[in-house]
């Protein structure tokens, strides 16, 4: 299957782990913003930064009683549950969940719906997490960023060709800050914001996360980690923190990796057929 090989060869690969800890703070900081405490279960829609990293389930085990979470991929999943023993961990596809309506209080689905061929896609997806929330339940979604100039560029490029070619040298790619699978289909804000009203959420907030160029900190991370010592790891980290400070500014929606929203489901309705 086309995900096993993608996080099988990134697994085998050089971990960034300066990277992926500025990345999960990122995505923490985003549930300390959106996420409320004392949530019943919540539905974490993709596993990789657990699998790989420590990903978001601490965070979200301090505020629910149950965490659930689902991916595409068997290799992403045994390995997520393994890092993380209280995690319930499923295959599963978000266009299709094993779940009953209204089973979660909260959703959390980061950079999950962003891998799908066509738009439609990922309002089926949508649509999906719509019914297993809770009436009031609250959704946290991020996907690519279709304005940021680095994104279209590289989703304008040959993507199988390339792609092939990524997994192949998968080890070789991650170093190099590239991504081994391909940008798929994806919203800007003002899209996310009419699908998500459309289907039945009312949008609470948005924003965009991710502002310091992937590949340029990944290979500065690279070497920080080879040559530096825990003192010039956090000063490295924190000066990727202060790029954040970019979502403030007026040119946001150009320098964020992700544009984000927080959305809850309106109580007693129902989202039109696809």
């Amino acid at each position: 299957m086309y995900w096993d090989r993608v996080s099988e060869r990134w697994m085998d690969a050089y971990p960034q782990r300066l990277w992926r800890q500025h990345s999960d703070r990122v995505n923490t900081a985003l549930l300390e913003r959106w996420l409320p405490y004392d949530l019943g279960a919540v539905l974490k829609t993709d596993l990789f930064d657990e699998a790989v990293s420590e990903g978001l389930y601490a965070a979200l085990a301090e505020r629910v009683q149950r965490v659930v979470g689902i991916d595409d991929s068997a290799t992403i999943v045994r390995s997520a549950v393994e890092r993380h023993p209280g995690l319930i961990g499923h295959r599963a596809d978000v266009r299709t969940l094993p779940f009953a309506d209204g089973e979660f209080d909260a959703v959390v689905s980061n950079s999950t719906l962003d891998h799908f061929d066509s738009p439609n896609e990922i309002v089926v997806s949508l649509r999906e997490l719509h019914r297993v929330l809770a009436s009031g339940g609250r959704l946290v979604v991020t996907l690519d960023n279709p304005a940021n100039p680095i994104l279209a560029v590289t989703k304008a490029l040959p993507r199988r060709t390339l792609n092939r070619g990524w997994i192949r040298i998968g080890g070789a790619s991650s170093r190099a800050g590239l991504l081994p699978y391909y940008i798929g289909a994806t919203l800007g804000l003002q899209a996310l914001r009419r699908v998500l009203t459309e289907l039945g959420f009312a949008v609470v907030d948005t924003t965009t996360i991710v502002h310091v160029p992937r590949v340029l900190a990944v290979l500065l991370g690279n070497a920080v980690e080879r040559h530096g010592g825990a003192r010039s790891e956090q000063r490295f980290l924190r000066t990727l923190g202060f790029f954040e400070r970019l979502s403030r500014l007026p040119t946001r929606s150009f320098t964020g990796h992700f544009v984000g929203a927080c959305a809850v489901k309106i109580p007693e309705h129902h989202p039109p057929a696809s």
